[in-house]
Parts: C-alpha cells; structure tokens; sequence
C-alpha cells in the first residue's frame, strides 16, 4: 500500500510539473558564415546548427550560375567547417548554398 501511495504522489508531480525545454528561451536556428578575406587563397565555411545537421549538400556558384564546387556529405555533429580554394574558383562574385535538414541558406560572395 505504501509503495502504491508513493508511486502516486510522485506520479502527481511530474504531471503537475510544466514541460521541459532543452536550451532555456533561446529559438532553435542554423548560422553559416563564410568568410573570403582578400589577402587569402582560401574561403572559409562555418556552419553551425541547434543539433546534428546529418546530410548536408554545400554547392558554389559563380555569376554565371554555373556550379564551380559541390560537396555532399554527413556530418555527425552540430558544426562543420569547410576551407575551399579560392585559387580553383574563378574571380568575382560567388554564390553559395548550403543545404541540411533544418535549413537551406544562401550567401553571396565578393
């Protein structure tokens, strides 16, 4: 009887308790950054996301829409960062998409 009387008031408990969210107010969202500094060779792409990002498609376009670099893959956990050659890419203004589960989101370059 007593084992039943403690399993119900902590049963009680929970329910009254209000729902639980992991990661206090903040809103869920992915950020990517890409960062082209004149003086390098290289591009760099930060992405970073809420939780895993699993299956992500990273495609570089130039002016013309023309696809100059494509990347699919996975990733296990909720950052990936990327360093691509610039020197492999034509001059001017570069599109890139970045493509997951939770997001699809495009930058321009210069």
């Amino acid at each position: 009887m007593r084992r039943i009387l403690s399993s119900l008031a902590l049963s009680t408990l929970f329910l009254l308790a209000g729902p639980v969210r992991a990661g206090g107010d903040e809103p869920a969202k992915a950020t990517v950054s890409v960062e082209a500094a004149p003086g390098s060779a290289f591009l760099k792409l930060n992405i970073r996301n809420h939780r895993k990002i699993g299956k992500v498609a990273i495609l570089v376009r130039d002016a013309k829409g023309r696809v100059v670099y494509s990347e699919e893959g996975k990733a296990m956990t909720g950052e990936l960062v990327r360093l691509l050659d610039k020197r492999a890419m034509p001059l001017g203004e570069l599109t890139v998409t970045v493509t997951a589960r939770d997001f699809a989101i495009t930058q321009v370059v210069r």
